[in-house]
């Protein structure tokens, strides 16, 4: 018994008429006379009796009837209130995030946001990964982007690109040039560094060179702000994506080189308690955090990156 069978059956009681419920169906009516023997075979009884001008429910036809349209017009409600959930979605969110990353899709996430979904109140949370990290497992955000995230048993994570990272600063400390340069090589230079965990998890291969590199690392910041203070004023490099200093490097002020022996690869996860009860709204922001960091690789936008097919 399913819920075309149902349908079918209502059908044959309300018109009392197998031709008449099969236009009404848009079937033939070959189709739902097999569709009632079947449920007559199945139920092991008569639900019809068949006279000349048409057929009459019995008494266990007429007890069928009463509960499929109590069925179909659960399945009706069902669907009715999942549409409508659908397109009404509502409430509070927040998602954290760090500066580049905001700088590429943030802008155009609350564009979304306010045109296609009225009622939502987005709250973006920026921070470091490391930071928005611990704030996801604290609850303070409902899901994250983050570059690559410790691995853990509560949360559930999707990778979305892997970035390439840069020796990037001023043409007077890493040279008028974009050739390659090494990691060790790197050292050598003046350098600041953030203090964000993800660099660490991206040369995780390589725990000498990085030690080196951060042994050297003239300033040592928990601030991108603060980062791109000492890459304007030219006194030190960094190791970063070029997303983070596309006008610098647009304008010709800043250089970035590819670095080498190890290249410096970090992964974009979003990550969200694996605990969390589904809602419709965080799959919707989901789903257009996907389509926004997709479309901005697709696009160019988001230069040093390469989608991750999932």
């Amino acid at each position: 018994m399913d819920t075309r069978q149902l349908r079918y059956f209502v059908a044959v009681c309300e018109f009392k008429n197998l031709s008449h419920a099969a236009d009404h169906c848009n079937t033939a009516a070959s189709a739902l006379s097999h569709h009632v023997a079947s449920l007559e075979t199945e139920l092991e009884t008569k639900l019809f009796i068949r006279k000349p001008r048409g057929m009459e429910p019995t008494a266990a036809g007429l007890t069928l009837l009463a509960h499929a349209q109590h069925i179909l017009s659960a399945f009706e409600t069902a669907a009715a209130e999942i549409k409508n959930g659908q397109a009404e979605v509502s409430g509070n969110i927040a998602i954290g995030m760090p500066f580049s990353v905001i700088k590429v899709i943030g802008g155009a996430l609350m564009r979304k946001v306010v045109k296609e979904y009225p009622r939502v109140r987005l709250l973006i949370r920026e921070g470091l990964s490391g930071v928005t990290y611990d704030a996801l497992r604290a609850g303070e955000v409902e899901a994250a982007l983050i570059f690559n995230p410790p691995t853990d048993s509560q949360t559930q994570r999707l990778p979305l690109l892997e970035e390439e990272l840069f020796c990037i600063g001023h043409r007077d400390i890493v040279g008028d040039t974009e050739r390659p340069i090494r990691l060790e090589d790197m050292a050598d230079l003046p350098v600041a560094l953030l203090q964000s965990g993800s660099l660490s998890r991206a040369l995780v291969d390589r725990p000498a060179e990085l030690a080196r590199l951060e042994a050297n690392a003239r300033i040592q910041l928990a601030s991108i702000a603060g980062t791109l203070g000492a890459l304007n004023e030219g006194l030190a490099c960094t190791l970063a994506p070029k997303v983070l200093v596309s006008d610098g490097l647009s304008g010709g002020d800043l250089v970035a080189r590819p670095v080498t022996d190890p290249r410096p690869v970090r992964t974009l996860q979003l990550v969200s308690a694996l605990d969390a009860r589904p809602t419709v709204l965080r799959e919707k922001m989901a789903d257009l955090v996907i389509e926004l960091v997709s479309e901005s690789v697709r696009n160019g936008a988001w230069e040093g990156a390469r989608l991750i097919q999932n």
